[in-house]
């Protein structure tokens, strides 16, 4: 495939291209500052460079953090993440071991990807947007007698399985589902949660008209 004649942004205006320039950098910045705090940017051996670059520079400075960045972390396979995805998988799974792995907080839950080719399937942990760039507002079904029954939410609702993670406390724990992306996303923009999953068998929803 032939390389395109001109950059894209070249063919905007020339402040709608710096515009669009800067929002891609604050954009990119806050998730890389977010994420550069995790277990894995601060452990794995393919980020080394960028932290020892950020470590000896001025890492408050945006334009050369921004620079480390796209110069030091290479494009990667699943490779270096599976080690830091089978810490969810461990028994007892306790907090402290998967808190801010690849992002701050625990995961909302673990997508897992179709097999294909006879290999097997990738679990990738997804995390809640921040509040600027999170999805629109959790929707909710209501329950009702005079409604009609949606087998989809059970279908939706299913999941492979619901991994079981200690919490720091030592006393309570929480159940993380490990499911497709699809159905990961519905279920957050539903804020529908492992352990009230026995409770929507029930789910009743308005006929569509």
């Amino acid at each position: 495939m032939s390389s395109p004649t001109s950059d894209l942004l070249d063919s905007l205006p020339v402040q709608l291209s710096q515009q669009l320039k800067e929002h891609v950098n604050q954009v990119l910045l806050e998730i890389i500052r977010s994420n550069s705090v995790s277990q894995f940017a601060q452990n794995t051996p393919v980020l080394a460079k960028f932290r020892e670059a950020i470590a000896h520079g001025d890492s408050k400075d945006d334009v050369e953090f921004l620079r480390h960045f796209r110069a030091l972390v290479p494009i990667t396979s699943y490779e270096p993440y599976k080690p830091f995805v089978a810490k969810f998988f461990a028994s007892p799974c306790k907090e402290i071991d998967v808190k801010d792995l690849f992002a701050p907080g625990l995961p909302c839950f673990l997508a897992i990807t179709s097999a294909t080719s006879g290999k097997e399937p990738k679990i990738f942990p997804r995390y809640q947007l921040p509040p600027p760039y999170s999805q629109r507002r959790a929707l909710t079904i209501p329950s009702s007698e005079r409604t009609i029954f949606a087998p989809s939410s059970l279908k939706h609702s299913k999941y492979s399985k619901a991994l079981k993670i200690d919490c720091e406390d030592g006393q309570s724990s929480r159940n993380l589902v490990v499911c497709s992306v699809s159905t990961g996303y519905l279920r957050v923009r539903m804020n529908w949660n492992a352990e009230d999953d026995m409770d929507r068998l029930d789910l009743w929803s308005k006929p569509v008209t």
